[in-house]
């Protein structure tokens, strides 16, 4: 199938890729969260739609063989490296370098022959080997995109006086004796009464 690639940045100037010979399959996952509210005596009303993150899921092959380099030679890798006779096989290194970028969570651009992603991250990495293919990486990758929340932020009216100003002491109160006003009032009600 397609040649597919993972490339990260390993500094702020140097940028690696970890290239498949194969892509035995790509599962490209596009997804919206809609909301429902039932109408009564009709159908569900949808007043929100939400994009949520891009994913793929990747199932790719890396030999110590390769049949296509060109993109790795083009952005240099560690995978590119191990052509020379002196360095450790393409399969161990393509391992290694996927292990890292999964465990420090770098972010990877994934770059397939139906679309190119940006901004996504290693979720899953299953790796499969047996006795018929011990010269091969033979490795399922799921990748998920990476949304990033912006802050905004906003200037905010400068407080009067008013809410600054404090309590002021205006000093004691003399208490007031509430039985001699009940009396009065009692006394004037009982005269309007009686006449």
């Amino acid at each position: 199938m397609a040649l597919t690639e993972l490339i990260f940045q390993v500094s702020k100037m140097s940028v690696g890729a970890v290239e498949f010979d194969c892509s035995v399959s790509e599962t490209h996952v596009d997804e919206a969260e809609i909301t429902d509210h039932p109408v009564e005596g009709g159908a569900d009303m949808t007043d929100h739609i939400r994009k949520k993150p891009n994913s793929i899921e990747l199932n790719g092959i890396i030999t110590n063989t390769p049949i296509a380099i060109m993109a790795s030679l083009s952005v240099g890798s560690p995978v590119t490296t191990d052509f020379l006779p002196f360095v450790m096989d393409r399969v161990e290194a393509g391992y290694a370098e996927l292990r890292r970028a999964m465990e420090a969570g770098e972010r990877l651009d994934v770059v397939t022959s139906l679309r190119s992603y940006e901004n996504m991250a290693i979720q899953s990495l299953t790796v499969t080997r047996d006795v018929n293919n011990g010269n091969v990486l033979n490795c399922k990758i799921s990748l998920r995109e990476i949304i990033e929340a912006k802050a905004l932020s906003i200037d905010l009216p400068t407080p009067t006086d008013v809410a600054n100003k404090g309590k002021t002491n205006k000093g004691k109160k003399g208490k007031t004796d509430g039985t001699t006003k009940q009396g009065e009032k009692s006394q004037s009600t009982l005269y309007s009464f009686l006449g």
